[in-house]
């Protein structure tokens, strides 16, 4: 089982069609689903509409969402600048906890939202106690390596582009849902028990991402 640990949100890849979720971590559990692999999200969203919508693309692309948080004090963020300042869904260290101690099993586990760093703490306890391999995703020197285990992958997130606040606009850039997907396919090469450099080879030979060379 592949575990990916975010914050979905939402956005309307079709102008005319509905509410689909977005943002990385659940474009990475959707791009593993659709795959045919075993994926659940742990995470949160809001108890709205919008959070509604997320539930049931994620349950269409295949992707398990038994713990996923619903905060009623907050609303399901979307993709667009309507979010910007606005709180996110909680997502603490207590709530990562419970989330991935729902979970019977987890060979991968995908940290694919910024955290607190008690709750990133706890996550990646967790994912030593299940015997995972780790996958870390975070802004470009927003985490120390240093202060990561070795046997820890660590990803930069591309940065994402600026939104223009209209729900029916592109969601995210072509770069952004390369990256999404190649992290899909190396979490699915560690799943299949390759080694991280046999993984990140075959992810990368398959993807339209290019890693910078910054």
């Amino acid at each position: 089982m592949i575990v990916v640990l975010g914050r979905p949100r939402v956005h309307r890849p079709d102008p005319s069609g509905e509410l689909a979720p977005g943002g990385l971590a659940a474009e990475i559990a959707m791009a593993l689903g659709r795959a045919g692999l075993g994926v659940e999200l742990v995470g949160s969203i809001g108890d709205d509409p919008e959070g509604d919508s997320v539930v049931v693309g994620l349950g269409q692309a295949g992707v398990g969402h038994a713990a996923v948080l619903r905060d009623p004090a907050t609303r399901t963020p979307s993709l667009d600048a309507s979010s910007a300042g606005r709180p996110l869904p909680r997502l603490d260290a207590a709530d990562v906890e419970l989330g991935l101690r729902y979970l019977p099993a987890c060979r991968v586990l995908v940290i694919a939202d910024e955290l607190a760093p008690v709750a990133l703490a706890g996550a990646l306890e967790a994912g030593a106690y299940h015997g995972a391999a780790v996958v870390v995703v975070a802004p470009a020197g927003s985490i120390d390596p240093e202060a990561l285990a070795d046997e820890v992958t660590l990803f930069e997130a591309p940065v994402a582009d600026e939104a223009d606040g209209d729900l029916d606009e592109p969601a995210a850039s072509a770069d952004e849902r390369a990256f999404a997907r190649f992290v899909a396919d190396y979490a699915a090469g560690l799943d299949r028990g390759e080694v991280p450099a046999a993984a990140f080879a075959a992810a990368l030979g398959d993807s339209d991402w290019e890693p910078s060379a910054d």
